[in-house]
């Protein structure tokens, strides 16, 4: 009896020993993962189907989380991509360092029935020349100017009276919307010497090239959202 009641006890104690490790390491949090999950053979490409429809937010999530709000894009196969939400990383990479960072075909093919091969969508000495060429009216002064200018008097005549018209009629406003008619006349301005008036008037015409761009860059970036070209080319 004496023998059993020690093994008892021993059982008793190893099991409240137990109860009282697995308690102890369990209720300490385990550090939160980071970055994309990466699959074998697959790499993030699950993780990117079930959440291209929302890449944004995704992306956002992901990164928030991240040291230096940066993190790997492991696709399938050896290549892969960095995606990065840092300022420090993106002066570096769109100003500091620029032409270390080309676009690369793919970028330039998926965009090039949208932007051609402008400054925007170029490479290597193309990327140079036309870089040269836009230097001579975009530079500080000139912009300065067009601040001052243009958009002073989109916001004046266009942008004030639109918002104090809707004040006085209790007029719900979509100002998302009427934010971008105003971006969009002033890039237009800029960059074609031409003005859309999307914002004044009944914006008409100037619309139907608004809406005709918008979905030209959805389609155009859509793309970017297909796992192989196959898919966006059908």
């Amino acid at each position: 009896m004496e023998v059993l009641s020690l093994q008892i006890l021993l059982l008793l104690f190893f099991l409240s020993l137990y109860s009282y490790l697995y308690a102890l390491f369990s209720s300490k949090k385990k550090p939160a993962s980071t970055g994309f999950k990466a699959y074998p053979i697959l790499g993030a490409l699950p993780e990117f189907v079930r959440n291209r429809h929302r890449f944004l937010e995704w992306t956002t999530e992901i990164l928030s989380h991240c040291p230096a709000n940066t993190a790997v894009f492991r696709r399938p196969g050896k290549v892969h991509g960095i995606i990065t939400a840092s300022p420090l990383n993106v002066e570096h990479i769109l100003k500091t360092n620029f032409e270390n960072y080309p676009k690369g075909d793919r970028f330039i093919n998926l965009l090039e029935d949208f932007l051609g091969r402008g400054i925007f969508n170029s490479d290597g000495e193309l990327w140079r020349v036309q870089r040269k060429t836009a230097s001579y009216e975009f530079n500080t002064k000139s912009l300065r100017n067009f601040v001052m200018d243009n958009v002073e008097v989109e916001i004046s005549t266009r942008l004030v009276p639109v918002l104090a018209k809707a004040s006085k009629t209790k007029q719900v406003l979509d100002l998302q919307d009427i934010l971008e008619r105003f971006a969009f006349d002033n890039i237009c301005k800029v960059a074609f010497n031409v003005d859309p008036d999307c914002l004044g008037g009944d914006g008409t015409s100037g619309g139907e090239f608004m809406r005709a761009f918008e979905d030209s860059a959805t389609l155009s970036s859509g793309r970017f959202m297909c796992i192989y070209p196959i898919f966006w080319k059908t």
